[in-house]
């Protein structure tokens, strides 16, 4: 028998283990991650109107996420480091509360399962969102909530004392109501609640079923107010406004057309799969394995350093471990079979209803609930392997996916991350001030932009920070995502739209766009003029097809350098070749033509030059206006390339002849030399 010493010690043994390995699963980059996806509006609103806008933003559908966000923002303010930690900490508690709940469930017999299950649970490589710390704040805060929650229902049910019992019932509930107020669809956590109240209640001896029966009804009943007082209030007194999250609206679905139960029936087999066996191996091949080499030996080796430590723990508390621990009795296996696959359904159920599914990596955050139940099935065939050495091979080896899993996705937020910043630096650069009114379309370097705020966000957080005090929020630069639609609109001048969407107004003119785009991570940031478009052959076709609709106009000339916040965007980066193009393009714009080539000699002093060749046509261009032949023919060389760089030059210069006077001289070369 283990004394209450040597207990004690095991779980914060094990509570450390789990805090060090996720330490080395979600930390090593988190100083390079900034603003993601719908961190961008979210912080916008926060600086044009402070942090009681959190009840206008997310009152539509999920009001207690102000709440959590207020005193969050309060704290944190505009910095994203502060946020990623404070989410490392709930998700590691969260895994430490699940780890606590196996040990209470099955004692001191089974520590190894215990940490196991909440180890794997808190690096759960099926969720890949951690990155987005902003945003996804209130899911992991309602997950760190949930946890605890159902740790506190299981404490109650093996406390004897009446105090500390209602003690820990209240403390349940409340956070109960706190983790559905964050995530409505969490809801699924019950089914591992109640699941855990049977096991406890079903092990009395010389009871009959019916007195087991009542029993767990008994226990179960003062829970029975989280999910039932949340409902009440979601179904008869709130009224969302999104029909995603409206409960009554999509279960409704069902009765007028009774083939989407075998849909649903169908996603339920798909992502019980998906969860238990596909979030281990997808993501990792997805993330890890598309990585640089420098990348991949960075991940390897935290990886090792995980194992190693995964290796120390489990040594240790294979000495400290029950003697019976070793001896898995049936009973115990059918327990956990009955909670893992019941906790599985319940957390994967919530989400089918509401018409969603699990899909690796874009919804990976529906693998929250359910992902508990299918660590407890991977802890139990881990148990069950009788070779110690393969028991340990195969933590280890789960270990060590998880941990590159999270590498290679940090990675791939901090290229974003990387490239957004850049990206923005280089506008600040060129452009002083941007018109009220204009509609951006751009296109960042391999990074998706999937809503228009990934754009109108940061250009607003730049050139229209300032507060407002009326409501909704008038966002002043406005913006569109380049898609088939967007192409016809601006295309066919499609006029206004005016979406309001969750206290942002915006009135998007498809009549009056500017485009903004960046080719490569190697290339510079392009304001389009759409009367000579500057494209390359690795543009886009869309961003082909509206450039020649591009307001260049809208780009404000006069001014300094707008200020940039480097808490959102970071230190200014290195002023090289981009700096010195986006200074060249706009005197280009401004008519300072003898301005160009002084910026292009200290650029090439300092050992800088274009990855694009695009980018010599601003100094081409300025030497044609002083009648620089010689230095023309010397950088047509570099420029006309191929058959469609030489067009692009051509329509140019024609373009620049048309504007400008130029020399006989220089006309006749454009003619002869390089429209040839």
């Amino acid at each position: 028998m283990q004394t209450l010493k040597e207990k004690t010690g095991l779980f914060w043994f094990g509570a450390l283990l789990i805090l060090v390995i996720a330490g080395i699963a979600y930390l090593p980059l988190v100083g390079r991650l900034g603003y993601l996806n719908d961190d961008w509006y979210l912080m916008y609103d926060m600086q044009v109107k402070g942090a009681d806008f959190f009840h206008e933003i997310f009152g539509i559908d999920r009001p207690g996420r102000a709440l959590a966000m207020i005193p969050l923002f309060s704290l944190f303010g505009f910095d994203p480091l502060w946020y990623h930690l404070s989410a490392f900490l709930f998700r590691v508690f969260g895994g430490i509360f699940v780890f606590w709940t196996m040990r209470m469930l099955w004692g001191g017999r089974r520590n190894l399962f215990a940490l196991v299950t909440g180890l794997l649970f808190t690096v759960y490589p099926g969720f890949l969102s951690m990155p987005n710390a902003i945003d996804y704040q209130s899911h992991i805060l309602g997950l760190f909530l949930a946890t605890l929650s159902v740790a506190l229902t299981v404490k109650s049910t093996l406390t004897l004392d009446t105090k500390k019992k209602l003690l820990l019932v209240a403390g349940s509930i409340l956070t109960g109501w706190g983790y559905l107020s964050q995530m409505e669809y969490f809801i699924g956590i019950e089914v591992f609640r109640f699941s855990a109240i049977v096991v406890l209640m079903w092990r009395a001896q010389n009871e009959t079923f019916r007195q087991k029966a009542i029993h767990i009804v008994r226990e179960s009943l003062p829970f029975l107010l989280v999910a039932a007082g949340f409902l009440v209030w979601r179904l008869f007194f709130f009224e969302s406004e999104r029909r995603a999250t409206d409960v009554g609206l999509q279960v409704s679905q069902i009765l007028t057309d009774p083939l989407i139960a075998l849909w649903w029936l169908n996603y339920l087999i798909q992502d019980f799969f998906t969860v238990t066996l596909v979030a281990w191996h997808l993501p990792v091949y997805q993330l890890a394995f598309a990585m640089r080499l420098k990348d991949m030996v960075a991940a390897i080796a935290w990886a090792s350093l995980a194992v190693a430590a995964i290796l120390i723990g489990i040594r240790w508390m294979g000495e400290k471990e029950s003697d019976t621990e070793s001896d898995l009795r049936s009973g115990m296996m059918r327990e956990t079979l009955f909670v893992s696959l019941l906790s599985m359904a319940g957390g994967l159920i919530p989400v089918i209803l509401v018409n969603r599914h699990v899909t690796l990596p874009d919804y990976s955050r529906y693998t929250l609930i359910a992902s508990i139940g299918a660590v407890m099935l991977l802890a139990l065939l881990i148990e069950g392997i009788a070779r110690h050495g393969t028991r340990t091979t195969v933590m280890g080896v789960l270990v060590a996916v998880a941990v590159m899993t999270h590498y290679g996705n940090t990675i791939r937020y901090v290229d974003e991350t990387e490239a957004t910043r850049n990206f923005w630096w280089q506008a600040a650069w060129r452009a002083p001030k941007i018109e009220e009114g204009v509609t951006l379309i751009a296109m960042y370097p391999n990074s998706p932009l999937s809503e228009d705020y990934f754009i109108w966000g940061p250009a607003n957080l730049i050139y229209y920070p300032e507060e407002q005090s009326g409501n909704p929020v008038v966002v002043k630069i406005p913006a569109a995502v380049l898609n088939g639609d967007t192409v016809t609109q601006i295309t066919t001048n499609g006029g206004v739209e005016t979406p309001l969407r969750r206290g942002n107004y915006l009135e998007r003119d498809f009549g009056n766009v500017l485009v903004m785009v960046q080719s490569s991570p190697n290339s510079c940031v392009r304001f389009i003029n759409g009367a000579a478009p500057e494209l390359n052959s690795f543009d886009d076709g869309r961003i082909v097809m509206v450039a020649p609709y591009s307001n260049l106009d809208a780009v404000v000339t006069d001014g300094d350098m707008p200020l940039v916040p480097e808490t959102v965007f970071g230190e200014e980066p290195e002023r090289g070749w981009c700096y010195y193009y986006q200074q060249a393009d706009l005197a280009r714009q401004r008519g300072e033509w003898e301005m160009i080539p002084d910026l292009l000699d200290e650029a090439l002093e300092m050992g800088y030059y274009p990855n694009d060749p695009l980018e010599w046509i601003p100094f081409m261009q300025a030497y044609a206006v002083q009648g620089d032949v010689d230095e023309i023919r010397k950088m047509t060389k570099l420029v006309i390339l191929d058959r469609y760089l030489r067009l692009q030059v051509c329509n140019n210069m024609k373009y620049l002849a048309g504007n400008e006077t130029l020399s006989a001289e220089v006309n006749e070369y454009i003619q002869d030399k390089i429209c040839e």
